[in-house]
């Protein structure tokens, strides 16, 4: 299987990142009174909080000069500017100008629609009128006192296409992580099944009862030299989220694994990546957590290595062949999602001047 042409414009694209979509841009526990910047799909944002508690996002380059409107301060609830003391208002709106009575007319920066899922902050960046038809992917694993939860932020410097179709394909587990690796993967893959919507891709793969492999056996309390059927389910939720989870059937019930990934595209060739690896089992465990952190942290440091290699590879010799197998089924549907979603986007051509002059003489009386 060949790479196809539609994954091939995806990379020959300036930007292959919609915009019309929800990224997480910082952790919740980040945004606090003090604004902050950070960067996401090129666009520089500015996040603070209001006397309330909300979460605020306005365009990080003040109306008046190019300077960032994270260095400035809080005034109750309007953000000033450290530069010129120019001063906007949740919604983006320029109040108050220092040197005169009035603001000129229509002056502020863009402000961005703002959601917090998942102890994290997501923003949507593209058109404002949409993200109201575009609820936000719930995450109650991550709030829910049944569950307990560790994880890690990666900057890496790579697209974040490429996160996504490694994502995609966990056969790469046992290469990259040996130490997280469990023993099925070892072995001859089952069959994927997958199911496609308009916005998201998921697959199931379901394996025969074997062994779990002293690691995963001894984090879950259960005994290394018997049989387990396990289950494993990946869901690409959106550009800028992905979810798995690992599951173990075995006597009191199934033991479960979940895993959050949520991806930023900061610009063309680096991304940011919000890790979470949850549990159903040994929740008040402090043992649990020591066991597992360690081999993930390492996992996902490790992606975030691998995949700036890669990077700098396409950088400095482009794609290549780029063969694809059949484990490969599940990214080349979500490049195809991706795709779809980006030619969405694109703007609608006018017509010209001589359609519609023709268009103008057929419905003219003569």
């Amino acid at each position: 299987m060949t790479h196809s042409t539609a994954t091939r414009d995806l990379w020959r694209a300036d930007r292959n990142y919609p915009r019309n979509a929800w990224y997480a841009i910082a952790a919740t526990d980040e945004v606090a009174e003090q604004p902050v910047g950070r960067r996401l799909l090129d666009t520089p944002v500015a996040l603070y909080r209001t006397s309330t508690g909300t979460a605020v996002a306005l365009q990080d380059l003040g109306a008046h000069r190019p300077y960032p409107l994270s260095l400035g301060h809080r005034d109750g609830d309007l953000l000033v500017s450290g530069y010129d003391g120019w001063t906007y208002d949740p919604n983006g709106t320029c109040v108050r100008v220092p040197t005169q009575a009035h603001v000129p007319y229509g002056t502020g920066v863009p402000s961005y629609p703002v959601r917090e899922e998942g102890g994290l902050v997501w923003l949507w960046v593209g058109q404002p009128h949409l993200a109201a038809r575009h609820p936000m992917h719930r995450l109650p694993w991550l709030n829910d006192d049944a569950y307990s939860s560790f994880g890690g932020t990666e900057d890496i410097a790579a697209n974040y296409l490429l996160l996504h179709e490694l994502l995609a394909d966990i056969s790469h587990v046992p290469a990259l992580a040996p130490q997280v690796t469990p023993s099925v993967l070892r072995d001859a893959l089952p069959p994927l099944e997958i199911e496609v919507t308009e916005t998201t891709v998921r697959f199931d793969r379901r394996y025969p009862s074997s062994h779990l492999g002293d690691w995963l056996a001894n984090a879950i309390g259960l005994a290394a030299g018997q049989t387990y059927e396990q289950h494993e389910s990946g869901t690409f939720a959106g550009p800028g989220l992905w979810t798995d989870f690992w599951q173990v059937r075995a006597e009191g019930g199934p033991r479960t694994l979940r895993f959050t990934q949520a991806m930023t595209p900061v610009g063309p060739g680096t991304s940011r990546l919000f890790w979470r690896v949850t549990r159903d089992f040994g929740v008040d465990s402090d043992a649990v957590t020591q066991a597992l952190q360690p081999g993930f942290s390492q996992y996902y440091q490790t992606l975030a290595s691998v995949l700036a290699t890669v990077q700098s590879t396409i950088n400095a010799d482009g794609l290549g062949q780029q063969v694809h197998v059949t484990a490969d089924a599940t990214a080349l549907h979500v490049r195809k999602v991706i795709a779809t979603m980006l030619q969405a986007e694109l703007p609608v051509a006018a017509p010209s001047r001589k359609a519609t002059l023709q268009e103008h003489l057929i419905r003219s009386p003569r």
